[in-house]
Order: C-alpha cells, then sequence, then structure tokens
C-alpha cells in the first residue's frame, strides 16, 4: 500500500464517522440515519480489495465501538468481516459501474441490521421482527442506499484523482488519446 491510500483510507474513516456521529445524528428523519461507514467499507472493498477494506472496517468498527458500546470489538469484528466480503468483489472492479458496489453496499447493510437485530433483540428476549424491520431497519437501508448513490462516486473521483495517481500510467492514457485522435484525423482525411 503506498502512503497516499494509507492516508486518504485514515482521513476517510474520521471524516465520515464525524459526519456520521454528529451532522447526521441532528438531520435523522423518524430516527434513521445512513450508515455512512458502511459504504465506505464496501466502497473500499471493492475499490481497492479485501485488506484495504479489513483494515477500513476495524478502525471503523473500533471508533463505533469506543464511543457507542459497552462491549469493545464488537463492531470492529462485524466491519472487519463485512470488509473482507466486500474485498471479494475487487476482482470484478471496474471504475465506471456502479450497480455492483450498490448491491454490496445494500447486502452489507442486510447483513449488519441482521446482525444487529440477532444481538441487540433477539439476545435481550425482544422477538419483535416486524416492528424492529419497519421502525429501524427499513428506514435505515432506504437512507444508507440513496446517500450511496451520492457518496459513491465521490469516492471513486477521490480514487482516481489522488490516490492511483501513477505517472507512466497517465502518460500512456494521454498518449493514447492523442495517437487515436490522429489516426481519425487520418481515417477523416481518406473518405
Amino acid at each position: 500500500m503506498t502512503i497516499k491510500k494509507i492516508l486518504t483510507g485514515i482521513l476517510a474513516v474520521f471524516l465520515f464517522f464525524l459526519i456520521q456521529s454528529s451532522v447526521l445524528k441532528n438531520l435523522a428523519y423518524s430516527g434513521a440515519i445512513p450508515n455512512l461507514l458502511l459504504i465506505l467499507v464496501c466502497s473500499y472493498g471493492y475499490m481497492r480489495g479485501e485488506r484495504a477494506a479489513m483494515w477500513a472496517g476495524f478502525f471503523t468498527g473500533l471508533l463505533l465501538d469506543i464511543f457507542g458500546m459497552n462491549v469493545l470489538g464488537l463492531y470492529a469484528l462485524i466491519y472487519v468481516y463485512l470488509g473482507y466480503l466486500a474485498g471479494l468483489c475487487h476482482s470484478w472492479y471496474e471504475p465506471m459501474e456502479f450497480r455492483i458496489p450498490l448491491a454490496i453496499i445494500f447486502i452489507g447493510d442486510l447483513m449488519v441490521l441482521f446482525v444487529q437485530f440477532i444481538l441487540f433483540f433477539v439476545l435481550n428476549g425482544d422477538f419483535g421482527f416486524k416492528y424492529y424491520l419497519i421502525g429501524k431497519a427499513l428506514p435505515e437501508l432506504a437512507t444508507t442506499m440513496i446517500s450511496s448513490v451520492a457518496i459513491y462516486p465521490l469516492l471513486l473521483w477521490i480514487e482516481e484523482r489522488f490516490v492511483n495517481v501513477d505517472p507512466a500510467e497517465k502518460k500512456k492514457r494521454e498518449d493514447w488519446s492523442v495517437g487515436d485522435l490522429a489516426e481519425a484525423e487520418r481515417k477523416e482525411g481518406s473518405d
């Protein structure tokens, strides 16, 4: 991993955590806020692979555990597994493909909501799945998916512009497009 990837990952984790825990809590609609940290971990899994997503998942989960849980490491473990599973789709990575990362975020959010239901409701003797589904799961799932439509392109743009800047690859792209233009001009001249 390069220093740019590590620094942008750390900065993104802290920035998304601050936005989710402070700004979005005040803007919550019927108690549902988008899970920005889940969007970040799933997006990093799709763009960067398992290892980067697992590290991002560990630190996002650790922040959630430190500032909101009585049990240290529970969310860190959940988000590490989520990062690993999202990272398995890295081999399908196409920068302009939006359906796959949105599907990964959707499935990841369903998994996290299901684990939360088991750990925080069922183990406490509350089996009201209908109440949990209508009152918490569906609103959070909807806000997370709506937010991911805006956030994933932003993360992709940051990844392409600031992180994956390889001078040799940039030069190759410039040469390729100049060569294509010259070839197109030659074809027009012959017609």
